[in-house]
C-alpha cells in the first residue's frame, strides 16, 4: 500500500466534499492530527479508521487503495459522491436540470 497515494486521496476526496480536516475527524472520531498524518502518508489508518473514512467520503475501500486511478474515473467518482449526497427531491430535481440540458450536449 503506497501511503502517500493513500492520503492524496483521502485529502482530494475530503476537499471535493468541502470537509476539513477537523469535520471528518469528528465524524470518524479521531484526532484531526491523526487525519493530518494520515493525509501526508505519515501513518497507516488502522481497518475500521479506513472502513470509517471510506464511508464518510462516499468512496469504496477498492479505490481508495487503487495505486492508479484515471481521470475519466476521478470525474465519475466525483459525480456519485455529490450524487450521493442529495435526497430523494434533490435527486430528482437534478434528474431534470440533466434532461434539460440533452439537446445541447453531443452525446
Amino acid at each position: 500500500m503506497n501511503l502517500d497515494k493513500l492520503g492524496s486521496k483521502i485529502k482530494n476526496n475530503r476537499r471535493l466534499l468541502k470537509l476539513t480536516q477537523e469535520q471528518l475527524a469528528e465524524l470518524i472520531d479521531v484526532s484531526p492530527h491523526y487525519i493530518y498524518e494520515i493525509e501526508k502518508g505519515l501513518k497507516t489508518p488502522s481497518l475500521p479508521i479506513l472502513i470509517a473514512i471510506s464511508e464518510n467520503l462516499h468512496i469504496s475501500i477498492d479505490n481508495l487503495l487503487s495505486a492508479t486511478s484515471q481521470n475519466a474515473d476521478r470525474n465519475g467518482d466525483e459525480l456519485d459522491r455529490l450524487i450521493n449526497n442529495l435526497n430523494a427531491e434533490q435527486r430528482a430535481n437534478l434528474a431534470k436540470v440533466i434532461r434539460s440540458l440533452f439537446p445541447w450536449l453531443r452525446l
